[in-house]
C-alpha cells in the first residue's frame, strides 16, 4: 500500500506541477490572488479526472509484479512453499521478465480509485 501510494501522490504531483508550467497553468497562477485557497488546489474536474486515471494506471503498473508474486506465494501448497525471491525467479525463467506483468492490462481496465 506504501508504494502505491507513493507512487500515486508522486505522478499526481509531477503532472500537476506541470501543469503549473505549461502557458495555462502561468495564466492560472498569475490570477492566484483573485482565487481563494480552495480554487487555487483545483485543476479543474476533466483535469482531475484525467490525472487520477492516470496515476491510478501507475500504481498499478508500478505495484503489480509484487502482487502477482504475492498471488502465487498464496496459492502454493505447503509442502513445497517457496521464498519470495524463489518465486520471482521461478516467475521470471518460465515466462522472462514480461511474465512478471502477465494480467496488468485487463487489471488496468478496472482501476477506480
Amino acid at each position: 500500500m506504501a508504494t502505491s501510494g507513493a507512487v500515486s501522490y508522486g505522478v499526481y504531483d509531477i503532472l500537476k506541477s506541470a501543469y503549473l508550467h505549461s502557458p495555462k497553468g502561468r495564466k492560472r497562477l498569475s490570477q492566484l490572488g483573485r482565487l481563494n485557497a480552495l480554487q487555487q488546489l483545483e485543476v479543474g474536474p476533466t483535469r482531475t479526472s484525467l490525472y487520477g486515471a492516470i496515476t491510478g494506471a501507475s500504481s498499478e503498473a508500478a505495484t503489480y509484479p509484487f502482487e502477482l508474486v504475492g498471488r502465487k506465494l498464496q496459492m502454493q501448497a505447503r509442502e513445497t512453499k517457496m521464498s519470495t525471491l524463489q518465486t520471482r525467479v521461478k516467475i521470471v525463467e518460465q515466462g522472462g521478465i514480461p511474465a512478471l506483468c502477465a494480467g496488468l492490462f485487463p487489471c488496468l481496465l478496472q482501476v477506480n480509485e
